[in-house]
């Protein structure tokens, strides 16, 4: 199994997940008219790891964000919760294919098994 990451960039890891994209490279345009949806299902997804520190603000210097390396996830996709504030903020483009997936289940998580072993394997991947 291998949960598909959205919104998680290289410079949230600090040099462990060099295959993630840029923060400094995401593509940005238009934000969707379903924004709000989408930020809404991203926020109603089962929170996976839950961590009481902090994460630098990658837009905003000397500023953190609180419990920005938790995890979210819906069983297919993985982000953090400082995702959803960069994604609330910033005009970064979303992917096509996350974007369909969310707006097939309309804008509604699916519930899914987060004691399975292969699951465990794959969020662990990005702690």
């Amino acid at each position: 199994m291998e949960l598909k990451p959205v919104a998680m960039y290289r410079e949230m890891y600090e040099g462990t997940h060099d295959e993630l994209p840029s923060v400094h490279d995401a593509p940005t345009g238009a934000v969707e008219d379903d924004r709000e949806q989408i930020l809404n299902y991203m926020r109603k997804a089962r929170a996976i790891l839950d961590v009481m520190g902090e994460a630098p603000d990658l837009f905003t210097e000397g500023a953190d964000i609180e419990g920005g390396p938790s995890l979210y996830s819906d069983g297919v996709w993985i982000w953090r919760e400082d995702s959803l504030k960069y994604l609330a903020e910033q005009s970064i483009t979303l992917p096509a294919e996350f974007l369909e997936h969310v707006r097939s289940l309309d804008y509604v998580p699916r519930q899914f098994d987060t004691r399975d072993p292969e699951f465990d394997a794959a969020f662990l991947a990005y702690f």
